[in-house]
């Protein structure tokens, strides 16, 4: 059961429809709602003096985050369940780690689509810490939302210590007995990780645990890991697809791409990230 979320954002004007499915699917789940919001000061607060001009402009990025916080304030004034609202003012180089420590004390972390940043570049940075820092899960919300109780999800499963961890952060979302597809892409039998008959082994643990479970398997000839992943949790009518994040090195997924940089742009139904 969800009681903790905390939803990290940049601007509030960007992300009016974000923080509405964010605090929808807070009620859904009778749970508190925590929005953080960043702001940038562009300079080292600690060498100010008060007699420096950049002091003044370090009152203005102080008040401006005071107006996104009353707009915000304003978004979330009839909201269901309690809503807490931070601001955090940080150096560029250092804002994105304020997901490390949020994920460290939330059930999940929520972040919008790029749509709902301003910095694009600091949400992939802030989505990234998360997942690599915080310890905790991270939902990715695409524009039109998260179904409020989960009754249906899609695992990408790769047989990989990350894929078991997507698995375990997806059993406190799912409903009881709900319904999950274990999809694999280009797997091959083995005595280690897929084992003799891929997907089999974490299919019959889903089930002792009264889920209903199927097994895809899919082959990613003529498109990529995530565009097979997606395609067929979307077909198989998924209201959220579990992968475990960053299960490669990260010096290879920044020379290769990978499944998680890919899905952490654009995607077309919510996403758990789990590392």
């Amino acid at each position: 059961m969800l009681k903790d979320l905390v939803a990290i954002v940049d601007n509030a004007s960007l992300s009016q429809g974000f923080i509405r499915n964010a605090l929808a699917f807070a009620e859904a789940q009778d749970a508190q709602l925590a929005i953080t919001l960043l702001t940038r000061d562009y300079m080292n607060v600690a060498a100010l003096s008060p007699y420096d001009p950049s002091a003044i402009a370090m009152d203005q990025v102080m008040a401006d985050q005071r107006e996104e916080l009353r707009a915000l304030a304003s978004l979330t004034e009839k909201a269901a369940v309690p809503v807490e609202l931070r601001g955090v003012v940080e150096d560029n180089a250092y804002l994105h780690g304020a997901s490390r420590i949020e994920g460290r004390y939330a059930d999940l972390l929520l972040l919008g689509p790029p749509a709902s940043y301003s910095d694009p570049r600091l949400r992939r940075r802030v989505a990234e810490t998360a997942i690599t820092s915080s310890g905790g899960p991270l939902l990715i919300v695409p524009e039109q939302g998260v179904a409020g109780r989960i009754r249906r999800a899609a695992v990408g499963w790769d047989a990989s210590a990350e894929a078991r961890r997507a698995i375990r952060d997806l059993m406190v979302l799912i409903e009881p007995g709900g319904h999950i597809d274990i999809l694999t892409v280009d797997a091959e039998e083995s005595w280690e990780g897929h084992g003799p008959s891929p997907g089999s082994d974490i299919a019959r643990n889903l089930a002792r645990h009264g889920h209903e479970v199927a097994i895809h398997h899919e082959n990613s000839v003529g498109r990529t890991v995530h565009e097979a992943l997606e395609a067929a949790a979307l077909a198989h009518g998924a209201d959220i697809l579990a992968i475990g994040a960053f299960a490669h090195s990260r010096v290879r997924d920044i020379l290769l791409g990978g499944v998680t940089r890919a899905l952490l742009g654009e995607t077309r139904l919510p996403l758990l990230l789990s590392r």
